[in-house]
């Protein structure tokens, strides 16, 4: 049966984030073969159901590979989740983020993310929103992998949203979400139950999907400055959710 996207969501919780670390069983690095995409300074707090990430200075980076390079810090579920055929897979998160040591407002320095990708099933779509703090963007990529011949990177930010938004209950969290709707091939990213961006005609989306939460920078190989210059980040995430819109609770 079809869900009804303006019916309540039944919400299942992730993990509990009880800690006093990440659970190994529910979540693991993304690693490139021998890479793991953990910066080593990084210091990992899991506490009363929030989970924080703590980099003082990025280290993490690679000349040669975009994606390495990018990738700082990156952790997915160990969990897949089946999307439906005939109706909304919907997730989300409460996410905070601060980018320190970089006052140029270029968001290719450094973005906390709330992750959706398909890692297993070969389409290697990437549904994300990315947050600079007081900026958020809906991210929609088909990563560069082997065999994949039309990769993209597509930020979008809406730069009045805040102003239809108006107020927030939490003035650190903001509360993101992602609804993926096979049967229709679209796509919805929300910032506080707001449409952020909507993306429509997407053929072949994934039957499958991981959640994740990352540290990256966007900074083009080819420009040659590498993308570390000694800003760092602290991002914070709690209530991994997934559901269904219109199923009972």
């Amino acid at each position: 049966m079809n869900g009804d996207p303006a019916a309540p969501t039944r919400r299942t919780k992730y993990d509990e984030l009880t800690g006093p670390a990440l659970d190994s069983r529910l979540w693991e690095p993304l690693s490139f073969g021998p890479l793991v995409a953990l910066e080593p300074e990084a210091r990992t707090t899991v506490e009363d159901g929030v989970l924080t990430v703590d980099i003082p200075e990025f280290t993490n980076s690679n000349p040669d590979v975009q994606g390495i390079d990018n990738s700082k810090h990156v952790v997915l579920s160990t969990q897949g989740f089946r999307l439906p055929e005939d109706g909304v897979a919907r997730f989300s998160v409460d996410l905070r983020a601060e980018i320190t040591g970089d006052g140029s407002g270029d968001y290719r320095q450094g973005v906390a993310a709330f992750i959706v990708i398909d890692s297993t099933g070969g389409t290697h779509m990437v549904f994300d929103i990315l947050s600079m703090g007081d900026r958020f963007f809906a991210e929609h990529e088909v990563l560069a992998m082997p065999g994949q011949e039309n990769p993209f990177t597509r930020m979008i930010e809406d730069p009045f949203f805040s102003g239809r938004a108006g107020g927030r209950p939490d003035p650190d969290f903001r509360h993101c979400s992602i609804e993926i709707d096979r049967s229709r091939e679209n796509v919805t990213w929300k910032i506080d139950d707001k449409i952020l961006h909507e993306a429509a005609d997407l053929h072949g989306l994934p039957e499958e999907v991981h959640l994740g939460f990352g540290i990256f920078t966007l900074v083009p190989l080819a420009e040659g400055k590498g993308s570390n210059h000694g800003q760092g980040a602290r991002a914070s995430w709690r209530d991994f959710e997934y559901g269904r819109p219109g199923e009972p609770g």
